[in-house]
């Protein structure tokens, strides 16, 4: 952090535990996660919003889980993978009911199940599925463990639900032998040879049994649980009421549905015309790409597999709207800093967990002189928390240098050094103000550090604010050296990791950043990083950072560094700066995202989700914040905002972000001035994660950031 920014209190310990309250909620989420679990079908829930406008939720759709788990051998490695369908990736997987073979575990991140085996027998579980928006859907499996010498069939689905009549495929997996072949039988129902299931005609839904067994030992065989559903007298009929928009240039994909009559259902264009290059399969999939733009008007129509036949149809229009220029979002653009917190997993105000892709360690008690307490002694025990938390927490680690440690440095500390030791600005004493010297104290430190966790430690910074003698009181060529040394031992110990410049400020780019690159120091980085706080008191206002990105970009220009990412690893609002209406640091925390975002940015990180009230996002409004506009922008693409008097709009693949920098909140009351939309939008979205309709032509805008959308 940069000298007038700076808080008494950045480094104090935070209190231990969450109390009660947390516990009870804890529990409650997963009893309610197994109920959901085990079901086929959710009820919506609607977001609370005035009365004037109509709500949708956006909880209406599930994924689909499968994949065929081979069978198991006792001792031997295992490795399955399930497959999902639908949604928006990352996925997260986790077990909602039975149990996996001793010796395997599910990844929560990959749906990948692996390890060796210790126990034979079946194993019969369930798995549950969340996308990146909170969808989700679940599957239930079976592996079968042998000791290796014992004949296993397995069947593929193990379980499996057909309307009456109708067919379904079955595969058998047969291990320890050289003679894989089956003999299928069913009960009700008849199968082929090749695994071909014929249901029977039923007028209530009826169990069914689809065993395998094998021609080479015939005590041993695997089923398949079917559920034949009786056919529906219900009428057919449409039951998607709209279709999502499309944007020229891009990949398209939606689908329609329909209830009663009688599955499967063959869907088509009965009139009207889609954009050219999208098109209806007959499983009511619209796909393609199209570079047409407007509002395309078209019935389908869908029949169902009853005699007599039902058919129904129904009119849409899908809007295309002109492609957008600029950075598409991933996870990892959302980083956090913490001050050591106890609080972990990090959570919004709504208990959900904190959108993070990666985590910056620097004020977590892992710095130089905190680890490397003695020349050659070394404590990990901080460090391997983090990195495991991280990793849990599927965050990838950027390790931040600093701190140069006592015995590194010389007698007489310099006496501007912050927290957390008077000598930790100091630079080290076997490195020559000329750069010349050994620099062993720092070698040793960077290679024990590499070694140890290379492979859990992404992304690696070379300094923290050298600009400020807080936490440098070196040289250029001191640092510029000691960065030489650090990039050669990272990139031969661990050539996948990434180097970010020492952290300058927005002011110090034409300056010490301009030294530092004179000096040499340009090929010790792969990526530039600025902390880009506004500065000279204009930090309360998320729109300063424009200035200090243009102060960065002239920098960047003139050194012939513009082909490098940049990077902000350290922003966000301090004590004492006058913001504290959790309203408006809410919209602060999400303003502050989308204008990293809307500019190129690859990377921010906010400093510190864990800061004392009201300034973190730990359970709070600014968590929600943080949260809501990581769903907004993650997976699209954003362009450059555009400020038209003092309101500002960002454009998206799938909407517009805008607000109004002239309203203002307090007391739990926030100002609004109405904003003429795009007619092609037909929903907001608020960072609270309140979704409405729109109506009429205008729509409240203020401080916080709101989403429209059309679809």
């Amino acid at each position: 952090m940069f000298y007038d920014a700076l808080c008494q209190d950045r480094n104090r310990k935070h209190s231990e535990g969450t109390g009660s309250w947390f516990l009870i909620s804890f529990v409650a989420m997963l009893l309610a996660l197994a109920v959901l679990n085990a079901c086929t079908a959710a009820s919506s829930n609607t977001n609370p919003a005035s009365s004037s406008s109509a709500q949708q939720s956006s909880r209406g759709h599930f994924l689909t889980l499968s994949g065929g788990l081979p069978p198991a051998t006792v001792g031997a490695s295992y490795n399955g993978t399930l497959t999902v369908s639908g949604g928006t990736a990352p996925y997260d997987f986790e077990l909602s009911w039975g149990q996996l073979p001793s010796g395997l575990v599910l990844d929560q991140n990959s749906g990948t199940i692996w390890g060796k085996p210790v126990k034979t027998g079946a194993f019969n579980f369930g798995v549950h599925v969340t996308d990146d928006k909170g969808l989700g859907g679940g599957h239930s499996f079976q592996i079968t463990v042998s000791d290796g010498t014992t004949v296993v069939v397995s069947v593929t689905p193990v379980t499996a639900t057909v309307p009456s009549s109708g067919t379904k495929q079955f595969s058998a997996l047969v291990s320890n032998t050289p003679n894989v072949a089956v003999t299928w039988s069913s009960s009700p129902g008849t199968i082929s040879s090749t695994g071909l299931y014929q249901a029977p005609k039923v007028s209530v839904n009826t169990s069914a049994t689809v065993t395998a067994t094998s021609q080479a030992d015939t005590t041993k065989s695997g089923t398949a649980s079917v559920t034949i559903t009786a056919a529906s007298t219900s009428p057919l009929s449409i039951t998607t009421t709209s279709v999502p928009a499309a944007t020229a240039g891009t990949a398209y994909t939606s689908t329609v549905s329909a209830s009663g009559g009688t599955s499967p259902y063959s869907w088509s264009v009965a009139s009207g015309a889609l954009p050219t290059g999208v098109s209806l399969q007959s499983s009511g999939t619209l796909s393609g790409t199209t570079t047409q733009t407007g509002p395309f008007s078209f019935t389908v129509s869908v029949a169902d597999s009853s005699a007599p036949q039902q058919t129904a149809t129904k009119l849409f229009t899908l809007t295309v709207n002109a492609g957008v220029s600029g950075t598409t979002i991933t996870k990892s653009f959302f980083g956090a800093d913490f001050n050591g917190s106890k609080v972990w997993p990090p959570t919004d105000g709504q208990n959900l967990s904190a959108n993070l892709g990666g985590i910056r360690l620097w004020d977590d008690g892992v710095k130089w002189g905190q680890i490397n307490t003695a020349s050659g002694v070394y404590d990990w025990t901080a460090l391997d928390k983090w990195l495991d938390r991280a990793q849990t927490a599927g965050a990838d680690v950027l390790y931040t240098f600093g701190d140069t440690p006592q015995f590194a440095a010389a007698s007489t500390p310099p006496g501007s050094c912050l927290s957390p030791g008077a000598y930790s600005c100091s630079p080290p004493t076997d490195v020559n103000k000329d750069g010349t010297g050994s620099d062993a104290y720092f070698q040793a430190f960077v290679t024990a550090l590499v070694n140890h966790a290379a492979g859990r430690i992404s992304f690696y910074e070379l300094w923290n604010e050298p600009d400020y003698n807080g936490f440098w009181t070196g040289t250029q060529a001191q640092l510029v050296r000691m960065g030489k040394d650090a990039a050669a031992i990272i990139r031969s110990l661990d050539p996948n990791a990434r180097i970010l410049s020492p952290s300058a400020h927005g002011p110090t780019m034409a300056t010490w950043f301009d030294g530092y690159v004179a000096a040499g120091g340009a090929p010790n980085f792969d990526i530039v990083n600025v902390h880009m706080r506004g500065q000279k008191g204009t930090n309360p206002d998320p729109e300063a950072f424009l200035t200090v990105w243009g102060q960065v970009q002239d920098e960047l220009k003139a050194r012939g560094l513009t082909n490098l990412p940049v990077w902000d690893d350290e922003h966000g609002i301090l004590k004492g700066e006058g913001l504290t209406d959790p309203d408006m640091l809410a919209g602060y925390v999400a303003r502050s995202a989308i204008l990293r975002a809307s500019v190129g940015l690859q990377r921010q990180y906010v400093y510190t989700w864990d800061s004392p009230a009201p300034y973190g996002l730990q359970g709070n409004a600014s968590g929600t914040a943080w949260n809501q506009v990581a769903g907004w922008l993650i997976g699209h693409t954003v362009g450059a905002c555009t400020v038209s008097g003092t309101v500002y709009t960002c454009a998206l693949d799938n909407g517009q972000i805008v607000w109004d920098t002239a309203q203002t909140c307090g007391g739990g009351v926030c100002s609004t001035s109405n904003y003429t939309y795009p007619t092609t939008y037909v929903w907001h979205d608020d960072i609270v994660g309140a979704r409405s309709a729109l109506s009429g032509r205008t729509v409240p805008i203020g401080y916080k950031p709101i989403l429209l959308e059309n679809q």
